[in-house]
């Protein structure tokens, strides 16, 4: 491979394969991204961007710059009849949830594809990456060592330019059509459903409030509008029920107006324009293995779900989390190559799992409707499993999870039955805490967990004592692999942490909300190993434990 080619291709520059880029260039390798697309997407498309993936977000350094752009979902959906101008009853779709320090972003917040790539796309920049749009790939070869791509770039003359190019790994990020999943011939296993849905963006001038989604329901069609926030214009529409004849055709914003006034018997809302309209039937679809050799699938080239629910960008972002920090460890010679493997093992649990929850929600609704029949009011609940907050890799061969009751959990989206706030177990997201100031600082200013966390190293959480657990922690530190954690003492309120240089990071739990939060106790050490995906590796009490993590992660003898 030439020495200045970059080290890994990721073909698709969606919110999957952006998120990927940020997550190698931070961890030192050189990438290059590629879009068939000559211009960026338009659309709102998947806007919910669910408490998980805003955790993610944070931990990733962008999130402060994604909710500026986006509003806290508050759906609260009004339904009406026929002819009405008042709704007939209000539909709370989600509660709104306090924040508490270790659930810092309880809340989904609406975003809209265009901003949020926009978003990622600024931050790629600051990293000297640029997305490469006209740029398609058109085959690639697998040798041991690297991926030869085969590439057909648009030139600024509209001319097409052959190039041949040679990378260490290659992503395919590039949607449910995925050229990179035919090129490694994967199957995409499931089903496309004879449901036709019209969908896209329309602007309303007046008639219909943005604080609010709208349904007409009950008859052979039906439409829902879905705002892009309260100071927006712009709503997301999806209308069933179009004719036969016309339901493999985009339909028009003229069809759309006149339909409109059909359904709901409302002359007084005024229409702008339709920057996105698009025909769509339900896939519900995922592959049988994400990686072949050096090539893998993430986000929709490796599973689709139908719109229902919230969970299809949100889990490619999870993909790319997942991926990322695992194929650092490897192409930086830090874990031997047979780690990948566990991309596979952790991901399509979740993604199974997610195919199943939301196709049972997809069947509650549309179905439905299919019939001309009203939407219960529990079909439209979309708190709970669907915040992500419980997705989780139980069984993983690279956790070390040695607690009965979690062990080998069936439900890849929610905690075990029984377990309670304040504790933390291995395979499930590590929570936040505030209030943590520089051991010793009579006035410092304050950081958090997930201001900490990073998506370049394991952080190393050690919670007890001074008196009690200064010797232990530094034997600890002493065994932890160079370049792959760092350690985090976390002292309990008034403790110095005297003696401790060889600690990256000594910090006193000021306000309690590390130790509530992890439910550990004072008198005895704890070491919590936090992934650089925000997860849970291990929670371990001596230094024995510590060892067996990361010799089984890295294939290594500490």
């Amino acid at each position: 491979m030439p020495v200045d080619e970059p080290s890994v291709l990721i073909v698709g520059a969606g919110p999957s394969g952006l998120v990927l880029a940020l997550i190698l260039l931070q961890c030192g390798i050189s990438v290059r991204i590629i879009d068939k697309q000559t211009t960026y997407s338009v659309g709102s498309r998947g806007a919910a961007i669910q408490p998980r993936t805003l955790e993610l977000y944070a931990i990733l350094g962008i999130l402060s710059d994604l909710l500026d752009v986006g509003e806290l979902l508050r759906p609260t959906l009004a339904k009406y009849n026929h002819g009405d101008i008042d709704p007939t009853t209000f539909v709370k779709v989600v509660d709104i949830v306090e924040p508490t320090p270790d659930l810092p972003y309880p809340n989904a917040y609406y975003i809209s594809q265009v901003r949020h790539e926009a978003v990622l796309r600024s931050h790629l920049r600051k990293l000297s990456c640029d997305v490469e749009l006209g740029s398609e790939l058109r085959n690639l070869e697998q040798f041991p060592d690297r991926v030869v791509a085969h590439i057909e770039r648009t030139d600024s003359d509209g001319n097409k330019v052959e190039e041949k190019a040679e990378f260490r790994w290659l992503v395919g990020t590039d949607g449910a059509r995925s050229v990179v999943r035919k090129q490694i011939d994967v199957e995409y296993l499931g089903e496309t459903r004879a449901q036709y849905i019209a969908l896209g963006d329309i602007i309303i001038e007046e008639g219909v409030d943005p604080q609010f989604w709208h349904s007409w329901d009950g008859s052979a069609k039906s439409i829902i509008f879905r705002p892009s926030g309260v100071n927006d214009k712009s709503f997301m529409f999806f209308y069933t029920g179009r004719s036969e004849e016309l339901s493999n055709t985009t339909i028009t914003r003229e069809e759309l107006v006149n339909d409109f006034r059909e359904i709901t018997g409302r002359q007084d809302v005024k229409f702008g324009s339709a920057p996105w309209l698009s025909n769509y039937r339900p896939n519900i679809r995922m592959v049988d293995k994400m990686q072949v050799g050096r090539v893998f699938l993430a986000g929709d080239a490796a599973h689709c779900h139908s719109l229902t629910g919230g969970q299809g960008l949100n889990s490619g972002v999870h993909d790319s989390f997942n991926l990322g920090w695992k194929l650092a460890l490897v192409h930086h010679g830090r874990a031997a190559q047979t780690l990948l493997r566990t991309y596979d093992e952790e991901r399509l649990r979740v993604i199974g799992y997610m195919l199943r929850f939301t196709t049972t929600l997809h069947n509650q609704s549309f179905e439905r409707l299919q019939a001309g029949k009203k939407m219960e009011d529990s079909s439209w609940d979309r708190g709970g499993d669907l915040q992500m907050l419980g997705v989780n890799y139980s069984g993983s061969s690279i956790i070390l999870q040695e607690t009965s009751a979690v062990a080998g959990i069936n439900n890849a989206y929610s905690r075990p039955v029984g377990s309670g706030p304040a504790s933390v177990e291995a395979s499930f997201r590590a929570p936040d805490a505030s209030g943590l100031v520089a051991a010793g600082s009579a006035a410092s200013p304050s950081t958090t967990l997930f201001s900490i966390f990073n998506v370049t190293t394991h952080s190393v959480l050690l919670f007890g004592r001074d008196a009690d657990c200064s010797a232990q922690i530094s034997d600890v530190i002493a065994r932890i692999p160079s370049g792959i954690a760092r350690a985090v003492w976390l002292l309990p309120q008034g403790e110095t942490g005297a003696g401790t240089s060889r600690c990256e990071l000594v910090l006193e739990d000021r306000t309690g909300s590390a130790y509530g939060g992890y439910g550990t106790p004072v008198e005895k050490l704890t070491i919590v190993i936090v992934r650089p995906d925000g997860v849970v590796g291990a929670v371990v009490p001596d230094i024995d434990g510590v060892e067996r993590y990361f010799a089984n992660l890295v294939r290594s003898n500490l």
